[in-house]
This record gives C-alpha cells, structure tokens and sequence, in this order.
C-alpha cells in the first residue's frame, strides 16, 4: 500500500526525478566517472534511474552520447521523459500514448516491443534440461520465479504446493535473493512433490520450454520471455505501478492468471495443470504476445538505423508540412 501511494503520487505530480540530482551525483560517481572515460556514442537506459544517470552526464558536460530509452514494462511514468533523450524503445502503444500524453515528440517513440536474450529465439534439448535438473517423465513441471525487485513470497508458493499431495514437479529459481533460497531451502517436499531450488541460472529459456506452467512475479522482461515460450502463467505479488499493469495485459490477453496470496497461487497453478485444454488455451494467447524481434529492433533503434533516420525525418517534414498548411 506504501509502495502505490509512493508511485501514484509521484505520477500525478508529474515528478522529474526518482531522486535528487545531487544524490544521484554522490551516490553514483563511479557510473559517471566510467562514463566519461569510456566515452561512449550511444547509453542505452533500460531502466529509469540509468535514464536519469544519462541525462546527467549530458548535462554535465561529461559526454556528447545519443540517449536512448529502453522501457521493459507496459506502463511508464513521466520521469522517463527528458529532452535530452533522443529515442525511447517502448513495448506497446499504451506506452507509447503515455510518453506523448506527457509531451514526448511522437518521432521519438519506437513500439519495439520488450527486448529478451537471443537463447529465447532457439529451441533447447527437453530431454537435455530434464536429464540436467533431474526432472522426471510424466509429471507436471512448474517453474517458479520471484523477479528481480520488492518482496517475494516464493516459499509461500513452493510451501502450497508441497501440501497439497498432488503429483508435481517444482523448479524453483530464487536467482540472486540469498533470502528467498534460504526460505526455499527450508522446505520438505515428500512424494508425490518434488522440489528443486536453483540459485542463479543461465538458462531460463530452456527451463522455460521445459515447464507446463510458470509461476512468477509480472516484470515485464520475465512475462516477454514467457510468451516467446507459449508458456501460461500464474502471477503473485506484482508490485503496484508496472507489474499491475503487465499482470492486467497479461490477463486481457488470455495468456496467464492474477492472483493474491499463496495459497490462491498454488490452486491457480494446480488447476491449469489438470485442464488440459484450458493449459493449451492460455498458452496460444501467450505465443500471440512473443515479440522475437524486439532486441533486434531495439538495436537498430540505437545505432541509428537508416531506415529508422528516414521514418523519423518524413514523420517531421510531415509535421512541418502540416503546421504551414495550417
């Protein structure tokens, strides 16, 4: 509740910053000081404060780099909106209606859709991932993930799974949250459950085409690579501000489940799995949602593609044209 009154008042004020310019200053000067030294031509900013940090360094004097704006959610907010920053990579029109409804040139603004790593455009070896993690013939696989920010209940989740003595196989990647493995590790999975807990893994994407169903906080990048696998999801503890709005896209689409507390988590998840048909369902509308080409796109967008320059430059001639007509 904190956290929404925090990211709902901040969008009403139209707030410029996450922070002050002199705390983003002192509390990072080991960012600025890389990026006078490396100087670059172009900073990709995929995430708001880096957005910031760019947009500082301009004004700084410290380098003469293209900004671009890589925007890995389904909602923005108005700090994201800075003149300095020459092209912003959004995952759909919503996005980009909110850029322009706070004053973000349309030319700016490329849907490029959410950008993901190239192993999601291969198919992996099903029976390699299994034979890797121990994963058995048979018996439904569910993948459950925490996100890479806010609280997580992961353990919760695994913990309903656990008790409700029906024939399931958890894969369970806590990555980098020592906190969430520790609360993981403590559980006692018995037959007909089992329950593996992975650290920091490489290979999602081929965990993710392993799985029947994912279970995961709604961040936008984990919810784009979930589509690029037609893999349904179930979601828990989405955080207000963009993982409410990625949950609620994901759910207009058919293609995954919003749900409160643990114990509605487990029962969403385990319903999927008996229905088979609704399984299949869900994940059709997900495959609809895969973006492949999206880093590819959002590439071309930084290094100034050609063919981006000329969109771009008859976009505003259009424009000028049209205001001297008037």
């Amino acid at each position: 509740a904190l956290w929404e009154r925090f990211f709902n008042a901040r969008v009403a004020r139209m707030d410029e910053h996450t922070a002050p310019a002199w705390a983003l200053r002192w509390g990072c000067p080991r960012v600025f000081k890389s990026i006078a030294e490396f100087e670059p031509d172009v900073i990709v900013a995929a995430e708001v404060a880096a957005c910031e940090l760019a947009v500082l360094a301009r004004r700084a004097g410290l380098t003469a780099a293209r900004v671009v704006s890589v925007i890995t959610d389904h909602e923005a907010e108005p700090v994201w909106v800075k003149p300095e920053v020459e092209a912003y990579a959004v995952a759909d029109e919503d996005v980009r209606a909110q850029l322009r409804s706070w004053g973000t040139p349309a030319d700016r603004i490329e849907v490029c859709g959410i950008p993901t790593d190239p192993t999601f455009n291969h198919q992996h070896d099903k029976k390699v991932t299994r034979a890797r993690h121990g994963i058995t013939d048979g018996v439904p696989v569910v993948l459950l993930m925490g996100g890479g920010m806010g609280p997580t209940r992961m353990d919760e989740v695994a913990a309903g799974f656990c008790e409700s003595g029906v024939p399931v196989q958890i894969v369970a990647v806590a990555g980098r949250d020592a906190r969430a493995r520790r609360g993981l590790a403590r559980l006692r999975a018995a037959p007909p459950v089992s329950l593996r807990v992975l650290g920091w893994v490489e290979e999602v994407a081929a965990l993710m085409q392993t799985a029947d169903v994912l279970v995961t906080k709604p961040g936008g990048l984990t919810l784009a690579e979930a589509a690029l696998c037609a893999l349904p999801v179930v979601m828990f503890d989405a955080i207000p501000g963009p993982e409410r709005r990625n949950a609620a896209r994901l759910v207009a689409a058919g293609a995954g489940v919003m749900t409160n507390g643990a114990q509605e988590t487990a029962a969403a998840t385990l319903a999927l799995l008996r229905d088979e048909h609704m399984r299949r369902r869900v994940s059709a509308c997900a495959a609809r949602l895969a973006r492949p080409e999206a880093a590819a796109a959002v590439a071309r967008l930084a290094l100034g593609d050609p063919a981006h320059a000329r969109r771009v430059a008859n976009t505003r001639a259009q424009s000028v044209a049209g205001r001297t007509n008037g």
